[in-house]
């Protein structure tokens, strides 16, 4: 199955001598590990690029509605006018919430990516520095030298802790999405 983010796609590439000598020995699989921390960036913006084209309609919508409403209200006079404004005030209220709500969420959709793309690109460089560097005691083990064994694991299980820290980091530095868990429109009962 290939890989959402291009640079992993090639560290993985990168990592068939040592997965084949991890499996040899059963260590830790170094590119399922590599799986945890797959993203897909690009999908990540289009959704933001589409949320902000959303955001534009919104504001159509909204001066629409707004022109519509004046003009009924040139129209009429007293205290349905009166209400119809009130009402139309407290929807072009909503429409305003919404449209904020979408650009704030493109805005920080563009931001997610961004960082996920980093982060996806720094995993790749520094398991691919790592799988270099053992890459001579992989080589080996496969052709049967067991000596080659201990840098095997520890290139394995260092692959392991360098994917849970760009995971960890991912948690630790998204937690602006927090915000995203309440709704913009608070349903009134």
């Amino acid at each position: 199955m290939p890989f959402l983010h291009p640079a992993l796609e090639n560290a993985a590439a990168g990592l068939a001598s040592l997965g084949a000598a991890a499996a040899a020995i059963g260590a830790p699989d170094p590119v399922t590990a590599l799986r945890q921390i797959d993203c897909s960036p690009q999908a990540i913006r289009e959704s933001a690029r589409t949320l902000s084209s959303g955001r534009d309609v919104l504001v159509m919508a909204r001066l629409e509605f707004e022109r519509g409403a004046h003009s009924a209200e040139r129209k009429w006079g007293g205290e349905p006018a009166a209400r119809f404004r009130g009402s139309a005030d407290e929807l072009d209220a909503h429409y305003r919430q919404a449209a904020e709500a979408a650009a704030r969420t493109a805005s920080v959709g563009l931001d997610l990516a961004d960082l996920l793309d980093r982060l996806a690109d720094q995993t790749a460089a520094r398991v691919m520095l790592i799988a270099e560097g053992v890459s001579p005691a992989a080589v080996a083990l496969l052709a049967g030298d067991r000596s080659a064994e201990p840098a095997v694991r520890e290139a394995c299980g260092t692959i392991a802790e360098a994917v849970a820290r760009g995971v960890a980091t991912i948690g630790e530095a998204t937690t602006f999405l927090d915000a995203f868990g309440t709704p913009v429109l608070q349903d009134e009962n």
